[in-house]
């Protein structure tokens, strides 16, 4: 099922994630989100805690560079 709720932008750029949808994702403060955007719509999900250890073995064999991957990967959880 779908549900729809609305948040807001603030001028700093930060969005508030509205209190039904955090309950549903069981976000507490701190916790990291990931925007996905796909055909003009952004999906927001929780970030997993899973081990980064863990999810880079799924990635074999590399798809680009070690070091290019690496470097990446620290830009987006700058």
């Amino acid at each position: 099922m779908s549900e729809i709720s609305v948040g807001s932008v603030t001028t700093k750029g930060q969005i508030t994630i509205p209190k039904e949808i955090r309950e549903k994702l069981n976000l507490k403060e701190g916790d990291r989100v990931i925007f996905v955007i796909e055909g003009g719509q952004a999906t927001i999900r929780k970030a997993s805690s899973e081990k980064f250890s863990e999810i880079l073995r799924r990635q074999k064999p590399w798809q680009e560079h070690s070091v290019k991957f690496q470097k990446r990967i620290r830009r987006e959880w700058q």
